[in-house]
């Protein structure tokens, strides 16, 4: 079977702390609820926006089940808004270590690839396009669709299957992020988890959840390659 390799973005792939993303969540959330919500003291690394938006609005009296129920229209806002400030190509700069060789390497070597990522599905797919990556990652799980990363992590590989026709074996899968949470959701669907220290989680913090392989960052493509793949 070939190997399924799930990729987060923030952190993984691009730099994190996307401005542009961060204050169209912001206006998002006020523009659909009415009330001054921010994700100022929201945690955010590893988390899906489903969560975070709950988060943002709980200090203003808004419940999980109403959070939930306008979800769509805070995404719909928020990725029309994120767009208007970021074009496609425009944030290449944005590119961490070793990116977009390392991807190009695993889908040479016969990897199908996936993002899945705590974005919601039109931003992540704004943000791929900016920085040139969305040919790359042509399908994925999102943070619109679950608060749930272990789940995020199935509905990735039931859409790695669906774009590409083929089975993939949770066991030989490859969870590849930036986070603790990364790395849990991995075990929990049940595959195998390479940790990168490119984002906020410091690298003894990623090294106490004992991933199947620890990484500096992704610059050298042959060993991450091989790293990844099993090799």
């Amino acid at each position: 079977m070939t190997v399924a390799v799930l990729c987060d973005i923030d952190g993984t792939l691009l730099r994190a702390g996307d401005p542009d993303h961060r204050a169209a969540f912001d206006e998002a959330l006020a523009a659909v609820h009415g009330v001054p919500a921010t994700l100022d003291g929201v945690p955010l690394a590893g988390r899906l926006e489903l969560g975070i938006a709950r988060a943002a609005l709980a200090p203003f009296g808004i419940s999980a089940e109403d959070s939930d129920a306008r979800f769509p229209e805070v995404v719909a806002v928020m990725a029309e808004r994120y767009a208007a400030r970021v074009a496609p190509g425009s944030r290449t700069e944005r590119l961490l270590p070793g990116l977009p060789d390392v991807l190009e390497a695993l889908v040479a070597a016969g990897a199908s690839l996936a993002a899945v990522t705590g974005n919601a599905e039109p931003v992540a797919r704004h943000k791929l396009a900016a920085a040139g990556l969305d040919h790359l990652l042509p399908c994925g799980a999102y943070g619109d669709a679950t608060d749930d990363r272990g789940e995020l992590v199935r509905l990735g590989l039931a859409a790695v299957a669906a774009h590409s026709g083929r089975d993939h074996d949770p066991a030989t899968a490859v969870v590849l992020g930036d986070t603790p949470r990364d790395v849990a959701a991995a075990r929990d669907a049940g595959c195998r988890a390479v940790a990168v220290a490119t984002g906020a989680a410091a690298r003894d913090a990623l090294a106490a959840t004992d991933p199947d392989v620890l990484l500096d960052d992704l610059s050298r493509v042959d060993a991450v390659v091989r790293a990844v793949l099993g090799g």
